[in-house]
């Protein structure tokens, strides 16, 4: 596994929704919902787990189906974090679907071919890729900026 190879935080445990540290959680009092889509378990976990310890309230699906239920059942999902490659529905697809049922959220799409596929994300808003490759320090500063795009920081 390439993917933020110095994470000691890494764990591989299988939950379907992480909860939240009780100071991550007081942090804020309404933490922001990122959705993390990859049919890779070890790869999600790692991306959750690395949120979690940010503050962010996650859930996981493995694949597009799970993760347009999951999104047609929360209220409020601040950010799509999926990767581009998956079994049945490519990241651009589910993009589309998950774009109809939270049209303002942000999406973060990992993937290990951006350099062909680089030219097909210049139309959409609110939308960045990521290598997958890429570090985790990367990954959450991603994460914070498209996020400060539609949600005002706290004063």
């Amino acid at each position: 596994m390439s993917a933020f190879p110095q994470d000691p935080s890494y764990c591989n445990c299988g939950h379907q929704q992480r909860i939240l540290p009780l100071e991550a959680a007081t942090a804020s009092i309404d933490p922001q919902t990122v959705l993390i889509v990859d049919d890779d378990s070890v790869f999600r976990q790692l991306e959750a787990r690395a949120l979690c310890k940010q503050g962010y309230k996650v859930l996981e699906a493995d694949c597009a189906a799970e993760a347009l239920r999951l999104a047609g059942t929360t209220a409020n999902l601040h950010l799509l974090l999926t990767d581009l490659n998956m079994p049945g529905t490519d990241g651009f697809e589910l993009t589309r679907q998950f774009r109809a049922l939270h049209p303002r959220a942000p999406v973060l799409m990992v993937s290990n071919s951006l350099p062909p596929i680089q030219h097909s994300i210049e139309t959409l808003d609110r939308f960045a890729m990521l290598e997958k490759s890429s570090s985790f320090d990367v990954l959450l500063e991603k994460v914070r900026l498209l996020l400060s795009e539609v949600t005002p920081l706290p004063f």
